[in-house]
Formats: C-alpha cells, structure tokens, sequence
C-alpha cells in the first residue's frame, strides 16, 4: 500500500475545515494532523489558532483569482466569514464566481479550489523550511501580529506580559 503525498492528505483536512467549520478547529483539532504539523513547523505550535494562523497567511499571501475567492469564502477565511454556517459560505462562493447552483459549484470548482489551496499550503511550508530567515524575523513576526491586536486582546497581551514578568522578576515588576 502506498503512502498518501501530503498534498492529498491536505485535501481530505482542508474539506473536514470546510465542511465543519473553521470557527470549530479546536473542536476537531485531531481530525486535521497533517495541518498540525504544518502549522508548528511554520508558526511554531500546532493549537487551533496556529493552524488557523497557517491557512490565513497563505491565504493571505498566495491565494489570488476566483481559485483564491473560493477558497477564502468556503473556509471562512474571508474577512467577517469566519463562524458562518458552512452551506451558506458554498452558497456564497457559488454566487460570487457566477454559478448558477450550488450543486454545479460543489462538484468541481470548490474541489479544485481546495485542491489549488493544499499545494500552496505545501509550497509555503517547504519554501519555510528551505528559506534563510533573517535574525530577526521572529521579532518582526511578533510585532506583526500585535499590530494586528484588538484593543481587547492588546490589554490581554499587557496583562500576561504583567503576569509573567511578575513571575520571572519579583522585585522588578514593583518598581
């Protein structure tokens, strides 16, 4: 028996992501290891929010045409999409890409969507490991994403940054 590529198991975990919803990934987080480990080569944990993390940067930064439409829409991914039922995201995507049924869209175009998003996914993840990152990169990557904050989860961030110098230092953090 042969042993499946990693572009194919991404395809089988990318259509559970769909068809369940990314707004549940914590709920099914065994169901999706492939992802996982993609996702803590590349971000550098394997919970929920990393492998979310993953899907959107690719997302972000490959996905791009009515492929990338698709995708971004039928995974949730797409700004204000996230905890949206998932018939009506494939509805949506249908809509949007001009198919007359939902059922036309689901038989091949959703597919090769899903299919296009597994090999970008793929090439992100070895272009990561084979590339040189500059020593400063996890900074850069953290200063990011807390660009990116909330409010709320930036007072969040203050509070456990309170927290664990409190914990490292406890003479310090009283000055």
């Amino acid at each position: 028996m042969s042993e499946r590529s990693r572009r194919d198991l991404l395809v089988d975990e990318l259509k559970i992501v769909r068809r369940r919803g990314l707004h549940r990934l914590a709920q099914y987080l065994g169901d999706v290891p492939t992802l996982r480990a993609l996702a803590d080569q590349t971000t550098g944990a394997d919970d929920a929010e990393h492998v979310e993390n993953l899907l959107r940067s690719v997302y972000k930064t490959r996905s791009e045409g009515a492929q990338g439409t698709a995708i971004g829409i039928s995974l949730g991914l797409e700004q204000g999409r996230r905890g949206a039922n998932p018939t009506v995201l494939r509805q949506v995507a249908a809509e949007r890409l001009g198919y007359h049924s939902t059922e036309t869209y689901r038989k091949e175009p959703e597919n090769d969507a899903i299919r296009t998003f597994a090999d970008l996914i793929d090439s992100y993840a070895t272009e990561f490991v084979t590339e040189d990152l500059p020593d400063d990169y996890r900074i850069n990557v953290a200063l990011a994403a807390i660009k990116n904050l909330s409010l709320t989860e930036y007072a969040e961030l203050n509070r456990r940054l309170r927290d664990w110098f409190a914990q490292v230092d406890p003479g310090r953090s009283r000055r």
